[in-house]
């Protein structure tokens, strides 16, 4: 059966490649050496025709042969002689240099002052997601700027590689998981920016129940009512409520517990049945699991990550957004190449809609 779904995703990979128009020929490419669907990014730079260099470690996640054995059966299963180059632990300084695009996977980050001063004039950082996701540590924006390396994000709503309709997705079946119909329940969401929008939309299309809160009603197009943060207390209104979703990924600040607008205690004596459905957000894990609510997954994670992750609704969307991660990098170290500007090699992947570009301006953007 491990065979079915290697050569399923195998296909997948593929797919992407002959949607996007992947051509990586003649590029090289630094990405990480890790587990699951992650393991295809090196398979998908490779299909496109680069060279990789793959860097991994033992983690929770997997061992670092393990995961290095699993990318070289992808790579004998997919029948083509692959260019793929492992490295444990840490990249040789001297290889730093022959990379044009590095990928903003975690097993390369953080990316330092000193890794960036490494790279050469015409490569780039493509972040495997949008930019507004980019989190505090992660990349030295600064010492890019100064070596004039771009960091170019991925439109999620591109057309060739549309993620918008996953959060939807990941956040019924995180409910299905946990027991609940959907159908005839009723739902609070938590939902400050684009994933909670998202969720909302897709709820709405379906006429499930719910009242959605969030921090800001302008920031995002809103489709029906929705109310402020400040108000959720107006939820004990309710006759019924069979889960909260908290679906944030905007706020640093707890809605919902000591340092938010409703106590947990609050929440739980008024209904004793509800569930807490975590998909991203902030809270207090401590305060949340002594509230005797029921609450799932239980690994919460902190604000800024997804707990309820993608690939828990299937690998396609990793394999879809990390070769159209890949793609924007190809489109801005091609430009780099043709002798455009570092504004301007940006400009042709955003023009081309796969790319994205920080608010403001890439040179203009300020992370510290």
């Amino acid at each position: 059966m491990e065979d079915f779904w290697i050569n399923r995703n195998l296909e997948v990979a593929r797919s992407c490649i002959k949607r996007l128009e992947l051509d990586l020929d003649g590029l090289c490419v630094l990405t990480e050496c890790a587990s699951k669907a992650y393991a295809y990014t090196p398979l998908l730079a490779a299909l496109s025709g680069a060279k990789v260099m793959s860097v991994g470690r033992d983690t929770s996640y997997g061992r670092f042969y393990d995961n290095k054995s699993y990318i070289e059966r992808l790579a004998e299963i997919s029948n083509t002689n692959l260019s793929i180059e492992f490295y444990e632990n840490e990249l040789p300084e001297s290889k730093w240099a022959e990379a044009d695009i590095i990928t903003n996977s975690g097993m390369l980050r953080p990316f330092t002052s000193e890794k960036i001063s490494r790279l050469h004039s015409e490569s780039v950082i493509a972040l495997m997601w949008e930019t507004w996701e980019l989190r505090d540590g992660e990349i030295d924006i600064s010492a890019c700027q100064k070596r004039g390396v771009p960091v170019v994000g991925t439109n999620e709503n591109f057309e060739q590689s549309d993620m918008y309709s996953y959060p939807g997705m990941m956040c019924l079946k995180m409910l299905f998981e946990m027991g609940l119909e959907v159908a005839n329940n009723s739902f609070i969401l938590i939902g400050e920016g684009l994933p909670g929008s998202l969720i909302a939309r897709d709820f709405r299309r379906l006429g499930i129940d719910f009242d959605w809160f969030v921090d800001s009603t302008a920031k995002y197009e809103r489709e029906g009512p929705c109310w402020h943060y400040s108000e959720i207390g107006r939820i004990l209104e309710r006759d019924r409520i069979d889960a909260i979703i908290c679906a944030d990924h905007a706020c640093s600040k707890p809605v919902i517990g000591s340092s938010g607008y409703l106590g947990f205690n609050d929440l739980h004596e008024a209904f004793p049945y509800a569930q807490w459905a975590h998909l991203t957000g902030p809270v207090n894990a401590d305060e949340l699991g002594e509230s005797g609510i029921n609450y799932y997954p239980k690994d919460i994670q902190p604000t800024g990550y997804l707990t309820y992750s993608t690939e828990r609704l299937g690998w396609e969307p990793v394999i879809t957004l990390n070769a159209a991660g890949l793609k924007v990098g190809e489109l801005v170290a091609k430009a780099r190449r043709s002798g455009l500007s570092l504004r301007d090699s940006i400009k042709a992947s955003v023009d081309n809609g796969i790319g994205q570009d920080f608010e403001g301006g890439f040179m203009n953007y300020d992370n510290v």
